[in-house]
């Protein structure tokens, strides 16, 4: 998979934290909800959603929590804002 479509998981990832779920900077959701809505919601593969969490989480978009909760950073919530 080249750097571009793991980019583009990534971002898709964080917007929904953002715009599906009003999440801000410091706020988040369990890797449980994100898996769930990635793989039935969207009816995508699994493996696709933890290589775009590891991109998001390389790029600092997101930092992982207690818990298994992904927490939204500044970048983040800037990235997942920004329209496209």
């Amino acid at each position: 998979m080249s750097s571009v479509s793991i980019e583009s998981i990534a971002l898709h990832i964080v917007r929904h934290l953002v715009r599906g779920m009003g999440k801000t900077e410091g706020q988040g959701a369990s890797i449980q909800s994100l898996r769930h809505w990635w793989t039935v919601s969207l009816g995508q593969r699994g493996e696709n959603f933890e290589l775009g969490l590891d991109y998001a989480d390389q790029s600092e978009w997101v930092m992982r929590g207690p818990d298994n909760i992904i927490l939204l950073t500044t970048l983040g919530s800037e990235k997942g804002a920004a329209s496209r």
